[in-house]
């Protein structure tokens, strides 16, 4: 019987084990104006990464960006997450395994092209193939024909013999494709709703040549189109043939990097600005103005809090040779006060981690992370001297842009006392600073990486830390989890997936590859110049809601 999952979407393909459904498209044909859009907005941003390519943008600070200039299949709701259809018209199946996807028509590039069925299917194949080196690239892993395309990270990786397609992937018409899974997918429509499985334009193919220039000024389908470029903001401007669900509100967005502030530690210049309305949208509040709740009392009706889908966690270089020993990471995580911590320095708008997983995602299990994340400083200076201790200075790296200092000084004065570890803070400038010197190796210690999931299901939680995967910065490696992370990913039913989920969180809690720390309530706040402010499920603004008054 073939099933359909949209409109009424996802009733028979579960989404992650999530009960609810997505709402049903008003009309994905139907243009919608953006001549009403009026006004500008100036928002707290953040330096990506890389350069903005959908297939190689993962980080927080990237993907804030992306969201609005991208279209997909479908977008997740901004209040619950679940997705919406997008550019889909329709997705069919009657195995779960090959899905045929009818787009919408009359949807555009931002350069006034149409999207097409060939712009999905080259842009997946683009992505997938490993020579391109797209951090994305496991995102595709599920797609039949991918392994045979792929590349391990840091290993040689020849064109020669290689296919350059997915062999699941076939144009049937100018708005139709399909797509075949290796095994049955219980969570498709979730899965695509990530930027990574945008479509790009005929323009960037079929030759290499300005990839660097298209990462700069990306050209995608959404509401927003990007206007301008430099290292310390982004401009993006209304899509005036946008005609999707999700038209812009505002003419123009400027997302403000605040990374100067760095050099004298002076956190709360873009909350100042935000106080003086000078800053439209800040979604870092200084510590200090958490206590007493004095940033109610700065902006009265201007603020909000929203329970978020990220889990912050710091990530242990494994190129440090001192951390081979899982006794000697799980020592330093039972060292941890989360507790404390979120009483202390966040105000209680932190909720100790127990697991690597988000509690607001299906599949979530509590206490998954066992006594490796509960405080119990006798058992951690047990197992921290049977492992032999970590001798010289041991560092953590954290972003000082983000607000960081305050929580990673009380952080390591924890492992001090508990462990009389020599810690100490080191501060970079923002987040891609620190992701790209993890990456490179020169880090060592336990390193803030602030990964942020963007569809609702345990796997892209637990996904960066396979050995295979572009995202696992911290280089960790474990075979038994890898299969266990396999065989979710491939499981015919949500109850089989959360089960080998469950049993990869369990061997996590022996080896751990990171410290989860706690989960987010994130406190917001916004000028006097706009309203309809709206906080996804992720922690960001949402572009298409908010209005100038």
């Amino acid at each position: 019987m073939k099933r359909r999952l949209l409109l009424g979407l996802v009733a028979l393909v579960p989404l992650a084990g999530c009960t609810g459904q997505p709402s049903s498209p008003t009309n994905p044909q139907l243009p919608v104006s953006t001549a009403k859009a009026s006004g500008e907005v100036v928002i707290r941003g953040c330096t990506p990464l890389r350069p903005l390519l959908p297939a190689d943008t993962l980080d927080s600070c990237g993907l804030r960006i992306l969201d609005g200039l991208t279209a997909r299949l479908y977008r997740g709701n901004t209040e619950t997450g679940v997705p919406e259809a997008d550019l889909a018209d329709s997705v069919d199946t009657t195995d779960s395994q090959t899905f045929t996807v009818r787009l919408a028509r009359g949807r555009f590039f931002h350069d006034g092209t149409e999207v097409r069925a060939r712009n999905f299917v080259a842009a997946w194949n683009w992505a997938a193939y490993g020579p391109n080196k797209m951090s994305g690239q496991t995102f595709f892993s599920p797609i039949e024909g991918a392994d045979k395309m792929a590349c391990a990270p840091e290993r040689p990786c020849s064109k020669d013999g290689r296919p350059t397609a997915l062999s699941g992937l076939k144009v049937l018409d100018d708005y139709t494709f399909t797509v075949k899974t290796a095994r049955p997918l219980t969570d498709f429509a979730a899965r695509v709703s990530h930027p990574v499985f945008s479509p790009l334009p005929d323009a960037f193919f079929p030759e290499d040549e300005g990839k660097e220039t298209f990462g700069k000024l990306p050209v995608g389908a959404g509401p927003f189109k990007i206007a301008s470029s430099t290292p310390s903001e982004f401009a993006l401007e209304a899509f005036d043939n946008y005609t999707g669900r999700y038209p812009a509100q505002v003419r123009r967005v400027t997302l403000r990097m605040y990374d100067e502030t760095v050099r004298n530690f002076d956190l709360s210049r873009a909350y100042n600005d935000v106080v003086a309305n000078r800053l439209d949208f800040t979604d870092v509040i200084p510590s200090d103005q958490l206590i007493d709740e004095q940033w109610h009392k700065d902006m009265p009706g201007r603020w909000s809090k929203k329970d978020i889908k990220r889990v912050d966690q710091l990530t242990y270089d494994m190129t440090d040779p001192q951390l081979a020993s899982p006794r000697l990471r799980r020592a330093i995580s039972m060292a941890v006060d989360r507790e404390a911590l979120a009483r202390q320095v966040f105000t209680n708008t932190r909720n100790p981690a127990t697991s690597w997983v988000s509690p607001l995602v299906p599949g979530y299990r509590t206490d998954a992370c066992g006594p490796t994340c509960v405080y119990d400083p006798v058992q951690a200076r047990n197992l921290y001297e049977a492992a032999g201790e970590y001798k010289g200075e041991f560092f953590i790296t954290v972003n000082a842009d983000g607000g960081n200092k305050q929580w990673a000084d009380a952080l390591c004065n924890q492992l001090k006392n508990a462990l009389e570890l020599d810690c100490q803070v080191r501060l970079l400038g923002n987040q891609a600073q620190v992701l790209k010197q993890l990456q490179q190796g020169r880090l060592g210690g336990l390193v803030l990486t602030g990964g942020v999931a963007t569809y609702l299901s345990p796997e892209p939680y637990l996904t960066p830390f396979r050995s295979d995967s572009f995202s696992n910065l911290g280089r960790y490696s474990n075979v038994a989890y890898d299969q266990r992370v396999r065989a979710a990913a491939g499981a015919t039913s949500q109850a089989a997936a959360n089960d080998a989920y469950r049993q990869a969180e369990e061997q996590l809690t022996l080896d751990p590859p990171s410290v989860p720390l706690w989960v987010s309530t994130n406190p917001v706040a916004w000028s006097n110049r706009v309203s309809d402010v709206k906080v996804t499920t992720y922690g960001t603004l949402d572009l298409s809601s908010v209005r100038v008054k």
